[in-house]
């Protein structure tokens, strides 16, 4: 299984091809798992929301779930659209907690809803924050207190530019574990060669120092 395990990431509605690539690669030294391009899908016109013109993005999960058959240890959705849920004005992404689906949205991220437009380098390490985020809770990871730590709250994009790229330890134990207990062994040779540089300490890494 460990050399099998790896991750989808799939396109929903058009999507720049680099910005696909760079996380594919960003998302592979993160992790250690390899990452792979998937065919894209076209938006299902049911999960939009007429009036609010934005697109549900918990439907957008159950639609990857059943259009995936690749085989991914875990699919990441990444779209251009505005997401929301009911409850909240809108979201930068979302995840099934232990499960098997996470998408992510370039509009905020790009200024798309206010009109600005970051540089190149901010979009990408502000979509690798969140697509390590939303992935981290397909892993079994919720929202950590700890500050810095990639998997805390972070509802505006200032708090999320805030946010180190990096787990703390805890949740660097946290997903060992749950690498271990799957009998996933990550590899993390090129780690350190991540295009961002403040990237976690490996995980496998953290678990190491901890069993001593």
């Amino acid at each position: 299984m460990s050399q099998r395990a790896f991750l989808g990431l799939v396109a929903l509605g058009p999507v720049d091809p680099e910005i696909l690539r760079r996380l594919r690669i960003a998302l592979t030294k993160f992790f250690g798992l390899r990452a792979k391009v998937l065919r894209p899908q076209p938006l299902p016109e049911q999960t939009r929301h007429i009036v609010r013109q934005q697109y549900h993005s918990t439907q957008l999960l159950e639609y990857l779930l059943a259009t995936n058959t690749s085989g991914a240890l875990r699919v990441l959705g990444v779209t251009a659209v505005d997401l929301y849920i009911p409850i909240l004005t809108f979201v930068f992404g979302e995840a099934q907690l232990n499960g098997q689906a996470a998408v992510i949205s370039l509009y905020r991220p790009r200024g798309d809803a206010d009109g600005t437009s970051p540089p190149q380098a901010v979009v990408l390490r502000r979509l690798l924050k969140l697509g390590i985020h939303e992935l981290g809770h397909t892993f079994g990871l919720g929202h950590c207190r700890e500050e810095g730590c990639l998997m805390g709250f972070a509802p505006t994009l200032e708090k999320l530019d805030h946010k180190n790229l990096a787990f703390c330890k805890y949740c660097q134990v946290l997903l060992a574990d749950f690498f271990l207990e799957r009998h996933i062994s990550p590899h993390f040779k090129k780690y350190e060669g991540i295009l961002l540089p403040d990237a976690a300490i490996p995980a496998r890494e953290s678990a190491r120092k901890r069993r001593r």
